[in-house]
């Protein structure tokens, strides 16, 4: 399984720590789009049987829900909904998310970031060809990319989400497939220190919403900025998947 596809799970993203067999399985169905509302929903069936597959040692397709879809694409500003998707409701929707704005920096201290709040150590930055993690990272080298999203609980008991449910994408050079750019290295909400598990979580009562700013490291020698995205539940089930493109 790729890099990408165990960053998914919010619990590894958050302790950024290479996980065993079993815990690759868990970030797979995180990868897929489905989400915890309070520990007790059930992911759908279809993903169990993936998670099983990896268990077992059953080759799973690497370009699984990162080919590019052009019917996927939003623009700034355009609101989707997210699905949420449980056995019993496999078209649920949990909430709906808006990207407003984008920009690219040299630092973040440009943007007007305490940079003692913005990560430099951990699986921050993918290479676009090997798919694996940079270490160490020379953010000096680094552009840093810092969105605006707005995340709304329409009337669902979500419980604590993780914020690494959006990710940054890159196309590839020949423009069919998406590359995980990394996980995110600033997250404006956070109430965790940096180097706890649960720095990407949040909690969103139903009905509420919640304007977050997001950052990236990204490296424009491999990720084109024309050709970046916000994804939701990129290597998961297209049906579910929502690109917006940056226009950066």
């Amino acid at each position: 399984m790729s890099s990408q596809e165990e960053s998914g799970n919010s619990e590894n993203a958050s302790s950024q720590e290479q996980p065993d067999n079993s815990e690759k399985a868990g970030s797979q169905v995180e990868a897929e789009g489905s989400a915890s509302a309070d520990g007790a929903e059930e992911k759908s069936e279809g993903i169990l049987s993936r998670a099983q597959g990896i268990l077992e040692g059953e080759p799973v397709e690497s370009s699984a829900g990162k080919e590019f879809r052009q019917d996927k694409v939003l623009q700034l500003g355009e609101t989707a909904p997210l699905g949420f998707p449980t056995v019993d409701n496999p078209k649920r929707i949990g909430v709906e998310c808006t990207v407003n704005a984008a920009k690219l920096y040299n630092n973040p201290k440009e943007a007007g970031l305490d940079e003692k709040k913005v990560q430099t150590e951990g699986d921050l930055l993918y290479d676009i060809e090997t798919e694996i993690p940079v270490s160490p990272l020379d953010t000096s080298k680094l552009s840093f990319l810092l969105c605006d999203v707005s995340i709304k609980n329409i009337s669902l008991d979500l419980g604590e989400l993780n914020i690494t449910m959006l990710n940054v994408t890159g196309l590839t050079s020949d423009g069919k497939e998406l590359r995980h750019t990394g996980l995110p290295a600033y997250y404006s909400e956070a109430v965790y220190e940096l180097d706890d598990r649960h720095f990407y979580d949040f909690d969103i009562p139903a009905g509420q919403s919640v304007d977050i700013k997001i950052g990236w490291w990204i490296d424009l020698e491999q990720y084109k900025k024309e050709n970046l995205y916000v994804t939701y539940n990129f290597g998961g089930d297209y049906d579910l998947q929502s690109l917006w493109k940056l226009d950066l």
